[in-house]
């Protein structure tokens, strides 16, 4: 179950002033459609060296908001880059090579089988693809077959990044994002929903199921500030009283394109996040309702979670 750390730092005047305590909120556990396998590897040696994480986030370079859709993962040229479970070698593409990753420099995308019986926007799905951006070096070639933690290329800065780092992505039954397959509707590539997931739904990660959540008064309307640790970088529902928002099959979320997709207005909620960078040791996100809902409650990639108030 989650459980909320830290809640009364404000009240004691040891954390900011504006910020009080809702209050201790219910723990929930709701099955999401598609559980977390979290049978393969990482794909890096330091898995917790994250920069940003999946879902909506402010992209500092480029001092805008952005529906960051991996994981990315820093270090320094040449680090190791490993498949993150037996597999096929999908495709490599080039810095500047045309392609659905124009913008991803050396990119190598790897085809892996899932279980029988998996379900994903309500149709089964057999396989996922992990794809590895940005990297300075390719090892592997398409068609290859690839193994558990088999060296597959080296983290680097090829293409649209300004810093070394492993961008890691993974997409269910698809390569092509939604906007791509409405783009080109006979690529024979199209399943109708945007395939991306956040990575930790294979690959795992550090879930110390602890977050903070307050409210932040002196503002318009309502306002919570989600606090997670380096330890809980998975936060996936968020639903209220005027209605959910799902990061990773994009419930109440236009995917349709990468402006919409950016865009974190949503009717009469609004997120906010707030930086999170290599050296961060929160992420922080602000949640800005017109009006106080009945109810708020957050979910993990899990299921687990908290609410406030009543359904």
């Amino acid at each position: 179950m989650k459980r909320l750390v830290g809640l009364f730092a404000a009240l004691l005047g040891c954390g900011d002033p504006e910020l009080v305590v809702i209050d201790q909120g219910t723990p929930v556990d709701i099955a999401p459609e598609f559980p977390p396998l979290q049978i393969y590897g990482a794909p890096v040696p330091e898995p917790t060296a994250i920069s940003s994480t999946f879902g909506p986030r402010w992209k500092a370079s480029d001092d805008r908001d952005d529906f960051h859709l991996g994981i990315d993962y820093f270090g320094t040229l040449g680090t190791r880059v490993f498949a993150i479970g037996d597999g096929t070698v999908s495709a490599t593409y080039l810095d500047g090579e045309p392609g659905p990753f124009t913008l991803g420099g050396n990119v190598v995308v790897v085809e892996h089988e899932l279980p029988r019986g998996r379900t994903f926007h309500g149709r089964p799905v057999t396989r996922f693809f992990a794809v590895y951006l940005h990297l300075d070096t390719i090892l592997v070639a398409a068609d290859d077959p690839v193994t558990a933690g088999q060296q597959v290329g080296t983290m680097g800065m090829s293409g649209d990044t300004d810093f070394v780092h492993l961008h890691f992505e993974t997409r269910i039954e698809t390569v092509c994002s939604l906007p791509f397959q409405l783009a080109n509707p006979d690529a024979g590539c199209a399943t109708g929903f945007d395939p991306h997931v956040h990575p930790f739904v294979f690959v795992g990660g550090l879930n110390e199921d602890a977050i903070r959540v307050e409210e932040l008064v002196g503002v318009p309307g309502f306002v919570v500030r989600y606090t997670a640790t380096r330890g809980d970088l998975d936060l996936d529902v968020i639903e209220s009283s005027e209605g959910v928002l799902g990061f990773n099959e994009r419930t109440g979320i236009d995917a349709t394109s990468i402006p919409a997709l950016d865009s974190f207005t949503y009717g009469d909620v609004e997120l906010q996040p707030l930086d999170f960078l290599s050296t961060s040791s929160e992420l922080e996100l602000e949640i800005r309702f017109r009006e106080r809902p009945a109810f708020l409650e957050l979910r993990d990639i899990f299921g687990r979670g908290i609410r406030f108030g009543s359904r």
